[in-house]
């Protein structure tokens, strides 16, 4: 019986303090995939400090011991203008060994989204299809979101497909739509924190779980990553 995945997305403050002791302990548990979001605002309190993508990854790249992937959760493609997001972000994030590039549109959920750039989400899926040997190399293409732009694209291109929090009804519909897909280039995952849902309440071990952590101090980072890797 196949394994489920089971990943950490990180939370804004994650880099002020202790890193390498969160890293180290990170890197003793079987995490498949440590996530970065971005954003400019921290989503839980805009007091706080909220890491920049860039940096964040590049601190996690140069983590000598890493044991496990890398990731964007998501990337939004409309908060740069397009030669800036290829240039800066995409190309360099997919020279890493098995990196997960979460792509989405943008919202004003956390943050207001500006400027927005309003790229074309085709032409960028397509640019990385084209140049990138995703499959072969380990790394992987998903989209988060759930408009039919993202589901149509998600098709078209054979991409996996990520849901932050919602029901689990809309979660299996996602993946019906997923299981129709050929040699999909990307997972089906699922964002989720304590008060979503149990993780043994997904019936489906195709379905990664990507567990948000929130701001704490250290020994509660210890005791959430433990409750989610049990």
């Amino acid at each position: 019986m196949s394994k489920q995945n089971k990943s950490l997305l990180l939370p804004g403050t994650f880099f002020e303090k202790d890193i390498q002791r969160k890293l180290d302990y990170l890197n003793l548990k079987d995490v498949n995939t440590v996530y970065v979001f971005d954003h400019l605002i921290n989503p839980v309190d805009s007091k706080l400090p909220m890491y920049e993508i860039r940096n964040a990854i590049k601190l996690l790249q140069n983590y000598e011991e890493r044991k496990f992937k890398i990731g964007s959760a998501v990337l939004n493609i409309n908060k740069r203008k397009i030669d800036n997001l290829i240039k800066e972000y995409i190309n360099p994030f997919l020279e890493i060994d098995g990196f997960k590039l979460g792509l989405g549109l943008g919202d004003d959920t956390f943050e207001q989204n500006l400027p927005n750039y309003s790229n074309n989400l085709e032409e960028v899926v397509s640019y990385i299809v084209e140049n990138f040997k995703l499959a072969k190399e380990d790394k992987s293409i998903f989209l988060g979101g759930q408009s039919n732009l993202i589901i149509q694209t998600m098709k078209k291109y054979s991409l996996g497909i990520n849901q932050w929090l919602g029901s689990i009804e809309s979660l299996y519909k996602k993946r019906d739509l997923f299981n129709k897909i050929d040699k999909p280039l990307g997972s089906i995952s699922l964002c989720l924190d304590k008060k979503l849902i149990a993780a043994k309440d997904i019936n489906f071990k195709d379905i990664e779980l990507i567990y948000i952590i929130k701001e704490s101090n250290l020994d509660k980072f210890y005791s959430q990553v433990d409750n989610f890797l049990l």
